[in-house]
């Protein structure tokens, strides 16, 4: 058997400190080497949704926080606020059928999508972002989310 994973103590109060742990997580992860179960729930589900006085600075905050704006920005990113859970659900009766591995919820979810601006993928990235409540379409593999394939 591998060795047990190692117990984090995350911060509470100070969000500089918090900010600085949720990079080191997601450096070691990324280090480490992620599933794709893993990396659905870093790139896709922020639960609960993050604090920031507006949809912009979310996206600005959240890219980079979870290692999306490095080497390149990534162009456009979805989060899911909602538990793991209710997402998960979609991969078995929360869901349908959408053709191969992809399922289409039965519910609907709080998103913020967050698109990058002006035309370089290089940073500093710059976002927008919009808030929206809508129906989802996920990939699962052996009943796991595994990507996120967009709004329906």
């Amino acid at each position: 058997m591998g060795e047990p994973a190692a117990e984090v103590s995350w911060p509470r109060g100070d969000p500089t400190q918090h900010c600085c742990w949720s990079w080191l997580a997601t450096c070691l992860a990324l280090a480490r080497g992620e599933t794709r179960y893993e990396k659905f729930l870093r790139q896709h589900v922020d639960y609960p949704r993050t604090a920031a006085p507006d949809a912009r600075t979310y996206c600005n905050q959240m890219m980079q926080r979870r290692g999306m704006t490095s080497p390149v920005c990534k162009f456009t990113n979805t989060f899911i606020h909602d538990s793991t859970a209710s997402i998960t659900t979609i991969c078995g009766s929360g869901g349908t059928p959408a053709g191969g591995n992809q399922r289409d919820s039965k519910a609907s979810f709080a998103l913020t999508t967050c698109r990058l601006q002006g035309g370089s993928q290089r940073p500093p990235c710059n976002y927008n972002g919009g808030t929206s409540t809508q129906r989802i379409r996920i990939a699962c593999d052996g009943g796991l989310p595994v990507h996120y394939n967009g709004a329906i």
